[in-house]
């Protein structure tokens, strides 16, 4: 599977062997990429024999914030991930805290996840990706970092596939979970606990088809599961309405493409199964600053970073009871509204005695109150 985000020309890569495809794909295009507003620092964890490296941006001990994990796509990174959807501004905004993962691979910003049947250096070197995620969030907790009632995870691509995995096998860990442009990669059977799930797709995806099957992109011509069998896993787990609402997104951006949205409500989750189908979009994630070599149309018409943080807050995620001001820049705190300032005193007259209320037949005297 060489599920790339970035993704590089299927000619090219037909000529290179599949455990170094990632890293030659992704070198080329860092260039591109536009400079990240918070600077994220490289850290790492000992998980059995490998050394493995995170991106994050907290260091120092405080109150424990709610914790988004986020998985990158095969072929890149933790810091390439954050600086192509500008998710880490808006989930610190909503008060998160926010870490990017590295997949394992033989190139700095080439990395894959071993998300089952996928994808490249992880999944042929059978690398536990599943206890890498494990040790990373029980360090974030145990460091007084992260709320262990509130950990989130989000995955595009190969990450995506990789964060599906986690629902099915570790769903103790997590309140709500969100993929873009991935499905399913394990059996849909392995998916035995409830989790609220939200997906992002595009209708034409030419890597991971919406329909399932081989996409026209797809080197390893491995079939894919559809969209519907992955989120079908869950709406059965979760207890949810087999028919979904349906509300549609006209395409304001003009850029030829609409949004369907999809919501499976259970009897305690309105948002149990949320499917957002881009309708003319490709492998892609909506609303990112870079698009993606040969991935189709990124639609302008949802901004996915924001999407997925509304989904986490409707789950119990940011900071409680408190309204966030669509107005204000990615990373902007409100500020306290200034103290007024007093006015000068006006001369003042004896007070003049109220006259009593008038009252209607049957309100036995009561003033309104």
């Amino acid at each position: 599977m060489t599920n790339r985000f970035p993704s590089c020309p299927p000619d090219r890569a037909r000529r290179v062997r599949r455990g170094l495809l990632a890293a030659l794909c992704a070198l080329p295009l860092l260039a591109s990429l536009p400079a990240q507003a918070v600077d994220l620092s490289l850290k790492t964890i000992r998980v059995g024999n490998l050394s493995r490296a995170y991106f994050s941006e907290r260091n120092a001990v405080g109150e424990a914030q709610p914790l988004i994990v986020a998985l990158h796509a095969s072929g890149s990174s933790g810091s390439l991930m954050a600086r192509a959807t500008g998710l880490t501004e808006i989930a610190e905004a909503a008060g998160y805290m926010i870490v990017y993962p590295n997949g394992t691979g033989l190139a700095i910003d080439a990395r894959t996840w071993n998300s089952g049947g996928c994808c490249g250096y992880a999944q042929m070197h059978k690398v536990d990706d599943v206890a890498f995620l494990r040790a990373l969030i029980d360090k974030l907790v145990k460091d007084g970092l992260a709320d262990p009632q509130r950990i989130y995870l989000v995955g595009v691509s190969n990450g995506g596939m990789m964060a599906y995995r986690m629902a099915a096998e570790a769903p103790e860990l997590f309140k709500a979970v969100a993929v873009v442009s991935a499905v399913l990669d394990v059996p849909p059977e392995s998916v035995k606990a409830a989790m609220p799930l939200l997906h992002i797709h595009g209708s034409d995806d030419p890597f991971i088809p919406f329909l399932g099957g081989i996409g026209k992109q797809e080197v390893s011509q491995l079939p894919r599961l559809s969209v519907a069998r992955s989120i079908e896993a869950f709406v059965k787990a979760d207890g949810a309405n087999a028919r979904p609402t349906v509300t549609d997104i006209p395409d304001t951006a003009n850029d030829g493409t609409t949004i369907r949205q999809y919501t499976y409500a259970s009897k305690s989750d309105p948002q149990a199964v949320v499917l957002y189908e881009v309708k003319g979009g490709g492998h892609a994630w909506p609303g990112g600053v870079v698009p993606i070599v040969n991935g189709g149309k990124s639609s302008q018409n949802l901004d996915a970073s924001r999407t997925v943080i509304n989904f986490f807050n409707a789950h119990g995620g940011g900071r409680q009871n408190e309204q966030v001001d669509d107005n204000l820049p990615p990373g902007a705190t409100p500020l306290p509204a200034p103290p007024a300032t007093p006015a000068s005193p006006l001369p003042t007259k004896p007070p003049v005695p109220a006259a009593p209320a008038p009252t209607r037949p049957g309100m036995k005297g009561l003033a309104p109150g």
